[in-house]
């Protein structure tokens, strides 16, 4: 088998573990963040192959493997979208918990209080 050969299989591989990494995410932030860091370490590994492969030959092998770059760029959509909802569910919670600190501090600075002292 040749080195070009050897090559293209490792990096066959490497895009076959992205996408398996992207389909088996836990869909919560933390899953999809670890495996978009996992799944740059493999996309570096491919640039790294890619430094050692003609031009034809990465032509070639983003022609063969259309469908299942495709998908991987599919999954990729789907987990920032989903990090994105959440993203404004966090600030939107974090908008309400800072209004209920704000209406609190106001009334602590007014220093007056709408209760009766009971002992007075």
């Amino acid at each position: 088998m040749s080195q070009s050969s050897q090559l293209i299989k490792k990096k066959k591989s490497l895009l076959l573990n992205v996408l398996k990494l992207y389909k088996n995410y836990a869909y919560n932030v933390e899953s999809a963040i670890q495996s978009f860091q996992e799944a740059d370490d493999l996309f570096k590994d491919m640039a790294k192959i890619d430094t050692q492969l003609s031009d034809s030959e990465k032509e070639t092998f983003r022609k063969t493997y259309k469908d299942t770059w495709e998908a991987v760029i599919q999954k990729h959509k789907e987990m920032m979208s989903m990090i994105k909802v959440e993203n404004t569910l966090l600030k939107n919670q974090m908008t309400q918990v800072n209004k209920k600190n704000q209406v609190i501090h106001n009334y602590m600075d007014k220093n007056e209080s709408m209760f009766l002292d009971r002992q007075a």
